[in-house]
């Protein structure tokens, strides 16, 4: 770790004392999380650990006891029948711990895979639930990936440490009484001798949590670099350009970047772990040391030396496994905290959700911007500034403005995506922030112009605009024809079912046009009583723009329509324009009252109609060149 990282890693892992006390809860966390999953299999597991080191323990008594009747019938020269029962049931033991040992391995595969859903699963609830904007901040992508990490593969670490732990504890326990009853010396010198491998394993679980930790946004970029160079989407691109070279070289830098590092940490790791080792070893020569004083001095007969040396042996093993566990334990419990605080952001969402639902019919009647401003968290600029629009019932309303005058973000503040900083926004009079989002998304429909294509079947890719309706095939086609796309559909190999996308086996491409129009029958299948179109026909040649917006024309009969365009052509009809410049409205009407006032949507209707027509470039717009 270079120096300049030296006070991030202390504020990573803050006060030692604090963070080590709070290494308790964290692990109780997880194992009431492990019990929520399966209360049952945890019980079981349980269960066959406390069997699994009885039996251990129980093993040892009697092949001291065994033992010791061997060496007198040597002695005696008595029959070996006398020890067979005994014999026999050291080799049932041995069989039993055989087969609980299988079976355990097994459920606790099972078990983990339960907590790996269920972490995940928590993990895509709170992730459908955050704000938008927080998918557009580097520190919550951070602590994304790192919940994402600990929710699977840490939590995982936990199950397993906890039955490892479970497992190397009863058996240590079992083991130790054994060891105790005979010689009491004996046992406190063997678990002296594992505390040096125990503290050598705490440190570097601390060192591993502050690496990974630090490590998290290159090891993000480092991933985005790779998905570039893997994922279909980008191919056609990075191809044509012949950039993979160069993104490969980005790649290697970062991963050369990452080996550096964590060479670093491992010789770090190394040191400490001799160092555990050394003080571990010299513990137990001395144990080994007195267990030969016992014998040379007649403390203890030589049957129970050599039950006691097997058992010295086993207890070490136990004691390294255990002290690794706790490792494991206290290291994952550090990144469970991660896990945990990531999953807080839901509680903070819930806090944030009305008391009570809107009461009467939320149909929607009038929708209200007042004075809204709004900027991106960790920005100052405002990209919206008082801000003021309203649509009522039946209207067609345009916004329209330059690239990054604002216009998209003021649609996610309509669709509640974002929140204003100041001013509000009233659906039907009430003020959003005292209604329940999903009765105002539940009437809202929209088409973005980077709208999904989803690579599942036709009719799947027109249920989610309502999935609860999933299972209406009539109404999913009506949709379809509204849209325009029912023709095509039934030209495909396998109609509704046909699967779109060429990423999974089978699967069908569609033109742009095509996917449009699937947009367009998922707004019409969901429904709603306000239709937000954003950008609907960027990416559309002259001809399917005019089919598709005769579409929109006639779904727009049935509710009010949120149009956002920078083609003058689409918006003329509207019954209210908004001009958008710089995040202010600094213009409102019918597109003859706009054009009247020559101002800066004249400007920009009449550039459009003279790169269409032909025409000159209108003299005001030269003398208004100037303006920004």
């Amino acid at each position: 770790m270079t120096e300049p990282e030296r006070p991030i890693a202390e504020k990573v892992w803050g006060s030692p004392d604090r963070r080590w006390s709070r290494i308790p809860r964290l692990i109780g966390s997880a194992v009431r999380l492990v019990w929520r999953v399966n209360p049952r299999l945890t019980v079981l597991l349980a269960a066959f650990q406390v069997a699994s080191g009885t039996a251990v323990g129980t093993q040892l008594l009697i092949g001291r006891n065994v033992l010791r009747e061997l060496l007198a019938l040597s002695q005696t020269g008595g029959a070996v029948g006398a020890i067979l029962p005994e014999l026999v049931l050291l080799v049932i033991i041995t069989l039993f711990l055989a087969v609980v040992g299988s079976v355990a391995v097994n459920y606790q595969s099972l078990l983990a895979e339960l907590v790996a859903i269920y972490t995940y699963d928590q993990i895509i609830g709170v992730s459908s639930n955050v704000d938008l904007y927080l998918f557009e901040d580097s520190h919550f992508l951070d602590e994304l990936l790192r919940a994402r990490t600990t929710g699977t593969y840490r939590t995982l670490e936990i199950v397993n440490s906890i039955n490892s732990l479970a497992t190397a504890g009863i058996a240590s326990l079992a083991i130790g009484i054994a060891l105790l009853s005979m010689h009491a010396l004996l046992l406190p010198l063997i678990v002296l001798a594992g505390i040096p491998l125990l503290i050598a394993t705490l440190v570097n679980s601390r060192q591993t949590y502050v690496f990974e930790y630090l490590m998290t946004p290159q090891s993000r970029e480092r991933q985005y670099i790779g998905e570039l160079l893997t994922v279909p989407a980008a191919a056609k691109e990075i191809r044509v350009f012949s950039a993979s070279h160069f993104l490969k070289e980005r790649y290697d830098a970062l991963t050369g970047e990452r080996l550096t590092r964590f060479r670093a940490y491992l010789k770090k790791r190394l040191s400490v772990s001799i160092a555990g080792r050394l003080g571990s070893t010299a513990g137990t020569a001395l144990a080994i040391g007195a267990l030969a004083w016992l014998v040379l001095s007649n403390r203890i007969d030589f049957a129970t030396a050599m039950a006691a040396g097997a058992a010295m042996q086993l207890l070490v093993g136990r004691l390294s496994s255990l002290a690794q566990g706790i490792g494991r334990l206290v290291e994952s419990g550090m990144f469970f905290r991660d896990y945990q605080s990531f999953l807080s952001r839901a509680t903070a969402v819930e806090a944030l959700e009305p008391a009570s639902p809107f009461r009467g019919s939320s149909a929607f009647q009038r929708l209200s911007l007042e004075n809204v401003t709004f900027k991106y968290p960790g920005t100052e600029r405002n990209v919206l500034d008082r801000v003021s629009i309203e649509i009522n019932a039946g209207e067609v309303v345009a916004l329209v403005g330059e690239n990054g005058s604002g216009k998209t973000t003021l649609v996610k503040l309509i669709l509640q995506l974002y929140h204003p900083d100041e001013g509000r926004i009233t659906w039907n009079g009430v003020d959003t922030k005292e209604l329940e989002q999903e009765t105002i998304r539940s009437e809202l429909t929209v088409i973005f112009q980077d709208f999904i294509k989803y690579h599942l079947s036709v009719i799947d890719n027109i249920a989610l605009g309502r999935a609860d309706r999933a299972s209406e095939p009539s109404s999913i086609e009506e949709a379809a024809r509204k849209a325009g796309a029912h023709s095509f559909v039934n030209r495909l190999p396998r109609g509704y079912e046909t699967r779109l996308g060429r990423e999974f086996s089978g699967g069908h491409e569609l033109s742009v046009g095509q996917w449009q129009r699937l947009a367009l029958a998922r707004a019409v299948f969901r429904g709603g009583s306000l239709l937000v179109l954003d950008e609907p026909t960027a990416s559309l040649d002259p001809r399917a723009e005019h089919d598709l917006f005769a579409h929109i024309r006639d779904i727009g009969r049935e509710r009010s329509v949120l149009l956002i365009s920078h083609r003058f052509s689409s918006v003329r009809t509207a019954d209210r324009i908004y001009v958008l410049e710089h995040g202010r409205i600094t213009e409102q009407g019918n597109h003859d009252q706009l054009m009247a006032r020559d101002g800066h949507y004249a400007e920009l209707f009449s550039l459009q109609a003279a790169a269409y027509l032909g025409f000159a470039q209108p003299s005001s717009t030269s003398s208004r060149s100037g303006r920004s």
